[in-house]
């Protein structure tokens, strides 16, 4: 889905500035450090898979904050949201308990069902060296293919291997499928580029592709 947080190749947002902290510290605040300890809890559930959910649904979750607001946000503030939103979607908290600042939560007794991926994908449809359009209309809540590159020709790379779809993942549905490493010139993406030696890579699942 094109939102307002794909903004690879869009106009008007300038230049991406790097800010280089004089006192090298990872946090400026002590809310930010328990945000990033609560979500680095919750993201090694996702790996051992006892949460249900998986990081692809995390990155939706940002997604639906709305675009004023994330373009507003600081990076801990987006983490913190999203965080909050995971919790009250599952019932496990509401928000007059983030206002009040104390949880009436009781953990189940079980643990929930693990996730498990699907039978491995069909073999690759390409090779490398294939010459591949990225697809111009991706419906997905969710999809990991940028906008710039969409309808854009490129050469197949690398073959990565079966790897899970963050598409389906972040619905829930867990399944693997062909990724690719798709090289791209840089001309062929932004006329600016033109005469340049100058290349994108980026992995790509089969489904977001179509032959040449």
């Amino acid at each position: 889905m094109d939102t307002i947080h794909d903004l690879g190749g869009r106009e008007g947002f300038g230049p991406i500035r790097w800010q280089d902290d004089d006192d090298n510290k990872p946090f400026h605040e002590p809310w930010q450090a328990r945000t990033w300890a609560m979500c680095m809890l919750i993201f090694g559930g996702f790996r051992n898979g006892h949460t249900g959910w998986t990081l692809d649904w995390t990155r939706h979750v940002i997604e639906r904050i709305g675009p004023a607001d994330y373009l507003a946000m600081n990076y801990f503030n987006k983490w913190c949201q999203h965080l909050m939103a995971i919790l009250i979607d599952q019932g496990i908290a509401e928000i007059k308990e983030f206002v009040e600042g104390h949880s009436r939560w009781n953990p189940p007794e079980r643990v929930p069902t693990p996730l498990s991926a699907s039978a491995e994908p069909a073999a690759a449809k390409y090779a490398v060296g294939d010459a591949v359009f990225a697809k111009r209309d991706i419906v997905s809540m969710h999809t990991r293919l940028p906008a710039y590159v969409r309808g854009r020709k490129g050469v197949v790379h690398t073959y990565v291997g079966p790897e899970i779809l963050a598409d389906a993942s972040a619905a829930g549905d867990i399944r693997k499928e062909p990724l690719y490493t798709v090289r791209f010139e840089a001309a062929a993406l932004w006329p600016e580029a033109i005469g340049r030696r100058a290349a994108v890579y980026l992995d790509l699942w089969e489904s977001y592709l179509e032959s040449a």
